[in-house]
């Protein structure tokens, strides 16, 4: 690798700078240098990355937490999921971003994103959230759910990684749910994945308890290749029979954001895995929102 030999001269008052905030200058320099190259990084289409954030349900069990907000809004250490989750998003290049609202819609109102509404929320799943997007969604695009954190390097990753459609699944699941003292009103996205030479591919959802090896975070990437068969799930299952059975949901009007992977394994399509252990949280009780702060404070001190 190449070295750059000139010395950098900086005034007095920059390295005072860089102390006051406990920065070192090589480590600072490299961060910037990856954050223009991560701006400029196209998708697989070759058309920059967008983002839909799925922020459409109503969340009963944070009640009073979630009385007049949306979860997307429950503030952590001072800024919302929500703003968190642009703030990442925009620190890898993404700066076209929409969101899908339901619940409390008009609450979620932070300028410079694209807006579509699920009215239907409390009738319907994610996936029917992601079709509200539908018009939108002509390149390859970032999908996360509105009530999720995670270090911004997971995102990195998924946005800098040259397969196609990859579903970011955490293996230390199990763990996650045994120490939960509170129980989760909601179960896992679990996923089975198989193990190649060079790629771990998602082979199914939902299967056997002894099979499921990860869980699916709420944080994918979607190729244009896959985006054009949501669309013909939508032309032609949801607008003739939206009651009609679709994998493991009772309708594809109640169907998950993993139903429709389902579907793509069934289409042939690849599926990959970008595996993570742990340095994430999905705010689903009380517990996970004193949690959260905890990972918060960790993500900050790394």
């Amino acid at each position: 690798m190449p070295k750059i030999t000139k010395a950098i001269k900086i005034e007095t008052y920059h390295e005072e700078w860089l102390k006051s905030k406990g920065l070192n200058f090589s480590d600072w320099v490299r961060k910037k240098l990856d954050k223009e190259i991560r701006e400029a990084q196209p998708g697989i289409s070759g058309k920059p990355f967008k983002a839909v954030i799925l922020a459409a349900g109503e969340d009963k069990s944070l009640f009073p937490l979630t009385d007049e907000i949306p979860k997307t809004l429950l503030d952590i250490k001072g800024k919302t999921i929500l703003e968190r989750q642009i703030q990442i998003l925009r620190s890898v290049g993404i700066h076209d971003i929409a969101v899908v609202r339901g619940y409390k819609k008009y609450r979620i109102d932070y300028p410079d994103l694209l807006y579509f509404d699920n009215d239907s929320y409390e009738n319907s799943g994610s996936l029917v959230s992601l079709l509200c997007a539908k018009d939108y969604l002509d390149t390859d695009v970032i999908v996360l759910y509105g009530d999720i954190l995670f270090e911004s390097e997971i995102l990195a990753r998924l946005v800098e990684s040259k397969e196609d459609t990859t579903l970011v699944v955490d293996r230390g699941w199990k763990k996650r749910y045994q120490d939960s003292k509170e129980g989760h009103a909601l179960q896992p996205e679990l996923t089975t994945l198989a193990e190649g030479d060079e790629i771990t591919k998602v082979v199914g959802i939902g299967m056997s308890e002894s099979d499921l090896s990860s869980e699916f975070i709420g944080l994918a990437k979607l190729s244009v290749s896959s985006l054009k068969i949501l669309d013909n799930v939508y032309k032609k299952i949801y607008l003739k029979n939206p009651e009609q059975k679709f994998h493991n949901s009772s309708s594809l009007r109640m169907a998950s954001l993993l139903d429709f992977v389902q579907e793509l394994i069934e289409q042939h399509e690849n599926i990959n895995a970008l595996e993570i252990w742990r340095s994430w949280i999905d705010v689903d009780t009380f517990e996970d929102y004193r949690n959260s702060w905890k990972l918060i404070e960790e993500l900050d001190k790394g």
